[in-house]
């Protein structure tokens, strides 16, 4: 398993766009997140209700995930490995 020194922010930026299937549902790569973390945008039309700064739902949006890249050894992280994600690093 390659470490994050083996890996760079472009490697990680490409991915972006990228469809992957994540907690049972396809996602897409819709940004990374301080070369750590990806946020995963759910493609069907499910949404969740977004909160004001007050607490209050008023707006419906995409369901969201974020996918971290490393552990906290550096190694890539458990969840990235089971999305595939890792294939698409390495190579």
């Amino acid at each position: 398993m390659p470490t994050n020194s083996s890996i760079s922010s472009q490697q990680l930026l490409a991915l972006i766009g990228q469809q992957v299937d994540y907690m049972q549902q396809q996602c897409e790569i819709i940004e990374l997140l301080d070369s750590c973390e990806f946020v995963l945008q759910v493609l069907d039309r499910g949404t969740n209700i977004q909160a004001t700064q007050y607490g209050e739902g008023h707006r419906a949006v995409p369901v969201t995930y974020i996918l971290p890249i490393f552990d906290g050894e550096g190694n890539l992280h458990i969840e990235l490995i089971a999305a595939g994600l890792d294939q698409l690093i390495v190579n």
